[in-house]
Parts: structure tokens; C-alpha cells; sequence
């Protein structure tokens, strides 16, 4: 029943121009980023004698970063269009109420985030960054952008209100840029920002203090925003 009505969700997103444009992206991206930093690279180096490589690992970061997100988006406007259309309150007296409804409009999509964002990276992927890299810096996206979806539909009464609370609620992501850029200790003030620790691990290799870290950090965001959510929903 979980998956039907997941496979639901999906007719109603090829049904909506916009989300439908959406899930490409990553794609896309993904190709210019394969594509044009090399070549951005070279143009740099031999006119100005800079170099984009030691920042080669923070664009896959972004990469990663970004592609979950995008799931998160569709996620949260599907919500959001169902809560309009009262869609929400019939699945609420129908065997797929409550956690069952959850699992199809979050769980499932965020699991197919998952493979999307690790084959992204593996393909398009410009920086020598590790297999366990790339999991690891993928499941803190992924748990990111769970936390995230429920945070938008929590503030958000429509899809109009929703697509505002978006661009407030991306800025959050900034926070994969301050192992870049602050030194220690003093970038450990933002690490209360899950996207800080998918930033970290691209910086500091893959281990299991930081991506421990980074997962406790997840599931408490997960579970202060899931008690929100409920409340709203």
C-alpha cells in the first residue's frame, strides 16, 4: 500500500511541469560540472596562474549537497499540494494514514535520493574524493534534506509559502563551506548544521568520529522537526 501510494505521488509529479523539471537537475548540473570547471580551470591557469583544483573536492561537496535537496523540494510541494487539496486528510482514514503515508511521501523518496545522489557523484565526480567519502558525505545529505522537507511543510500553509521558506531554509546549507574557510576551533560554532559535517568529511577524509558525529546531529534535527511536523500535519 506504502508504494502504491508512492507510485501516486510520482504520476502527480509528471503531471506538474515544474517538479517534473526538477528532478533532471542534478543531471545537468552535474554535466557542467564535469564539463566546464576543467575547462574553467585551464582558462584560469593560463591567464591568471590560479588553480580551481584544490577546490575540486568542495564542488563535489556541493554536488552531493545539492541533489538531495532537489528531492526534498518535490517532496515538500507534493505535501504541501495534497494538504491544499485535502488529499492528506483521505489518506488519514485509509490504511496508509500516519507513518505509512510518511514513509511514501518522505522515507521512499529520500531512499531513491540516496542512490541518485551516490551515482551522481560517481559519475560526475571531478575530485579524487573516496568511496566512503562519497556514502558517507550522501547519507548526511540525505537525513539533511529529511529534516529539511518537514521543516518546510511545517512553516509553510501553501506552495506559494513554501517555495519563499525554501530559499530561507537553503541557506542552512552554507554551513558546507566553513570547513573551507574557518580554521579550527572556530568553525565547530556552526557545527549544530548538519550540512557543516557533509562539508567536514569531504575535508578531512572519511572516518568514523565525524561522520558519527554528523549522523547524532542528523537524528536530533530528524527528531525535533518530526515532533513539529506531526503537530502541524
Amino acid at each position: 500500500m506504502t508504494f502504491k501510494v508512492f507510485k501516486i505521488g510520482l504520476r502527480q509529479i509528471v503531471r506538474d511541469g515544474i517538479l517534473v523539471l526538477i528532478l533532471p537537475a542534478p543531471i545537468l548540473i552535474g554535466f557542467l560540472s564535469k564539463l566546464g570547471i576543467p575547462i574553467l580551470n585551464n582558462i584560469l591557469i593560463e591567464h591568471f596562474s590560479f588553480s580551481l583544483m584544490p577546490w575540486y573536492n568542495l564542488i563535489d561537496c556541493a554536488l552531493i549537497t545539492l541533489t538531495p535537496m532537489f528531492i526534498c523540494l518535490i517532496s515538500a510541494f507534493l505535501l504541501l499540494d495534497e494538504r491544499d487539496e485535502g488529499i492528506g486528510l483521505y489518506y488519514e482514514i485509509t490504511p496508509i494514514e500516519g507513518y505509512s503515508y510518511l514513509l511514501s511521501r518522505i522515507g521512499m523518496p529520500m531512499g531513491f535520493s540516496f542512490i541518485y545522489s551516490f551515482l551522481i557523484c560517481l559519475i560526475f565526480k571531478i575530485s579524487n574524493i573516496s568511496m566512503v567519502q562519497i556514502i558517507e558525505s550522501s547519507i548526511i545529505n540525505i537525513l539533511m534534506a529529511t529534516s529539511l522537507t518537514m521543516l518546510m511543510v511545517s512553516l509553510a500553509s501553501n506552495k506559494l509559502e513554501g517555495l519563499a521558506i525554501s530559499k530561507i531554509v537553503s541557506l542552512t546549507l552554507f554551513a558546507i563551506f566553513i570547513p573551507w574557510f574557518i580554521k579550527e576551533p572556530y568553525q565547530y560554532l556552526f557545527a549544530f548544521l548538519p550540512s557543516f559535517w557533509a562539508g567536514k568529511i569531504m575535508v578531512d577524509g572519511a572516518g568514523i568520529i565525524v561522520f558519527g558525529i554528523g549522523l547524532i546531529i542528523c537524528l536530533v534535527w530528524i527528531f525535533i522537526l518530526f515532533r513539529i511536523f506531526i503537530k502541524k500535519y
